[in-house]
């Protein structure tokens, strides 16, 4: 699978964007702040769906776009010699703006369309359309944040291949806000305990597919991240092994933990509590790595990502690497070089043209963003 034309009309810092692209790799060159993030996001979103930076969609409305203010990322790919197209649109709700659509509360400010080869569709039944792994500076935090994110991780590799997936994490989330609620109706004696029953079934009943898919993903995405590890270790690097563990919420049962729940007024166990451990040797990989193992063992995780992808579809998904060269040493350089080299599509950022270990022959077009534009990239020196 390949990216061949990307369009971009008032999304964050892009007025409006025409690129077209070929399979190989792609060089997207600028100074901070020019909007090459910015672009791998968008593209990202024609995977997932959903920017995985704002938080809230208002926030990918350009400040000032005119009115009506509307946001539109459309890209075309070639997937088993088929072209595929997906749009997503979304727009300031009547009366409002960019700076309305951007607050976090109240009633929803933006509407969301979402477009497959021109025919409106639901979110389930596009996602895996386009296909796309992403490694950005900000994946350090897999290792370091908060579990959310390491769900988030699972999730969104595991949508792209089962659009059912999407599906199942809804009505799972209803199940739960439903029961945290009735838990504290219970709390302030306004319903009865006996109550529960009827949502620990349906609670237990959603989070079964979630829990099977996130567990063989994982197991997946370890032996992928084992054999990128290994290939990306520099040779001063300690020879320990990374793995992925996960670990689903489900010590007890929703019966075992009630007295818990009816207590914190809050359900403690599912798939909302899962965790994906992440292990050099036998220690945790966020407490005891050093920053250039960290971000060795992310770009692991990203690159273990791109493989489980393609070995459970016909087609590799597009690979993007946003200024994945700035913080890794020569070596580490050379070896990522080469993990990539034979991926169908790799688009990568980079402030510093220097740092990338391409020449100019194993590129298949290098582009600069200046004053918004995209221009053809100056010769390297």
């Amino acid at each position: 699978m390949h990216l061949t034309r990307l369009q971009l009309s008032n999304f964050r810092s892009w007025t409006e964007l025409e690129l077209d692209l070929d399979p190989g790799i792609t060089l997207i060159s600028g100074a901070n702040a020019a909007g090459k993030s910015n672009l791998v996001e968008a593209i990202y979103m024609l995977a997932s769906l959903r920017s995985t930076r704002a938080q809230t969609e208002g926030e990918l409305l350009r400040w000032d776009a005119p009115q009506p203010q509307v946001m539109r990322v459309v890209g075309t790919a070639q997937r088993d010699g088929e072209s595929v197209e997906v749009e997503i649109a979304l727009a300031a709700r009547e009366g409002g703006n960019a700076g309305d659509a951007r607050r976090r509360s109240g009633a929803p400010l933006t509407s969301k369309r979402i477009r497959l080869n021109g025919v409106a569709r639901r979110a389930s039944d596009v996602l895996g359309a386009i296909r796309a792994a992403q490694f950005t500076t900000l994946d350090i935090e897999l290792l370091t944040g908060a579990a959310a994110l390491r769900r988030r991780y699972l999730d969104v590799v595991v949508g792209q291949l089962q659009p059912s997936h999407a599906g199942n994490l809804s009505r799972y989330q209803r199940a739960l806000s439903q029961r945290n609620a009735l838990l504290k109706r219970i709390a302030e004696r306004q319903a009865a305990e006996a109550e529960l029953a009827q949502w620990d079934d349906l609670l237990t009943t959603a989070a079964e597919p979630i829990w099977q898919a996130r567990a063989d993903a994982s197991a997946a995405l370890s032996r992928f991240a084992f054999l990128r590890h290994e290939a990306l270790r520099a040779p001063d690097d300690p020879a320990e092994e990374l793995s992925l563990t996960y670990v689903p919420a489900n010590e007890q049962s929703l019966d075992q933990s009630r007295t818990r729940d009816l207590a914190r007024g809050s359900t403690s166990v599912g798939p909302h509590r899962d965790e994906l451990e992440i292990n050099l040797g036998a220690r945790p990989a966020a407490n005891f790595a050093s920053r250039a193992q960290q971000r060795a063992v992310a770009l692991s995780m990203r690159l273990a990502e791109a493989d489980y992808l393609a070995a459970q579809s016909a087609d590799s998904p597009i690979l993007l690497l946003d200024d994945v060269f700035s913080e890794l040493d020569p070596p580490r350089r050379e070896r990522t070089a080469e993990a990539v080299s034979d991926v169908e599509q790799v688009i990568l950022t980079t402030a510093d043209r220097s740092a990338i270990p391409f020449e100019a022959s194993g590129l298949a077009a290098s582009v600069v963003i200046a004053d918004g534009q995209i221009k053809q990239a100056p010769p390297r020196r």
